[in-house]
């Protein structure tokens, strides 16, 4: 071979090496910001989690709400399903150096927490971490805490409270706002079982709808008359820019309030409620979801239909 041959044989070469590194590179920062996932590049998870290590699960938790961590952890780890390991926090225990560690966070039962608290989540997935947050988590703020005010965020409003994940801090430079909800795409409202007179720990609601179109990685496998029997959160829909609601329920009637807790007795919540919301902080791919219901309460003893899909869909279509 000569010399010639030689040199452009290298240069080739080089050229082609260089062009795949950089289809890798692009690859990788596309998954990592949830655009691709792995799974839709034959092979690329194994390269991808190479590289990245392995993909890790963080459940942080609290003393009280809706869910039970400890079963979603099992489910999460039952190696006839998704044998993949499942860490748990106290959310008291948390941490930004901790949370940055994992790639997948889910907050579950931890309706009592603080604004600093939820300050860490919110950095955690604006930085680029997976975030799961599930039914009342957040709802109960701390007696120190302030709550944001319509005004405040949008001068010429009613002064009045938007709701448990609309928070303020002050600071020695100024006054900050802490919007859960603009993060979440929704804004709370209360407890189904709050507002209506529950008899068992497993009320049925009415049956699933998914969104139209394509069925989205989340709901994958669902029968589309799937019972809801579960008590959940009822929240409304937030019109951000970068959300998508891909599940929610029909309940057979509309839901009127019997108890005055949440809102006064009379009160018509209508009858369809969002389930899974969606959403991410830039708008790039899907970073963020929110479940209405904790997943986990589909495998809970008394279901009719026990299942952990709604489990194995959220970590495949969040890691995979």
């Amino acid at each position: 071979m000569e010399e010639a041959q030689i040199r452009r044989y290298v240069s080739d070469s080089f050229h082609v090496l260089t062009l795949i590194v950089l289809i890798m590179v692009i690859l990788g920062i596309m998954t990592w910001a949830g655009i691709v996932k792995c799974s839709a590049v034959p092979g690329w998870c194994s390269v991808y989690y190479f590289f990245t290590g392995e993909p890790n699960i963080l459940i942080v938790y609290g003393d009280s709400g809706l869910g039970d961590p400890f079963l979603l952890q099992k489910a999460i780890e039952n190696p006839e399903y998704l044998g993949k390991r499942a860490e748990m926090v106290r959310l008291k225990n948390i941490s930004p150096g901790l949370l940055k560690n994992y790639k997948l966070v889910i907050v579950d039962r931890a309706k009592k927490m603080s604004t600093s608290e939820i300050e860490l989540f919110i950095e955690y997935a604006s930085t680029g971490g997976k975030l799961v947050w599930i039914g009342d988590s957040g709802t109960e703020p701390h007696e120190d805490d302030e709550l944001l005010l319509e005004s405040e965020r949008n001068p010429g409003n009613a002064e009045i409270k938007i709701g448990p994940w609309a928070r303020k801090v002050s600071r020695d430079d100024g006054n900050f706002a802490v919007e859960l909800d603009k993060l979440l795409s929704v804004e709370f409202i209360g407890n189904y079982c709050d507002i209506k007179s529950c008899q068992d720990d497993l009320p049925f609601i009415g049956y699933f709808r998914k969104a139209p179109g394509e069925t989205h990685d989340l709901v994958k496998g669902l029968d589309p008359r799937f019972e809801m029997r579960a008590d959940f959160s009822i929240v409304k829909k937030r019109l951000d820019k970068y959300n998508n609601e891909v599940l929610s329920v029909d309940a057979l009637s509309a839901i009127i309030d019997d108890k005055g807790i949440v809102k006064p007795k009379g009160t018509n919540y209508g009858d369809a409620f969002p389930i899974i919301m969606v959403s991410s902080p830039s708008g790039l791919g899907e970073s963020i979801v929110y479940y209405a219901v904790p997943p986990e309460s589909f495998a809970m003893e008394g279901q009719e239909k026990k299942t952990l899909l709604f489990v194995e869909n959220m970590y495949y279509a969040l890691m995979e």
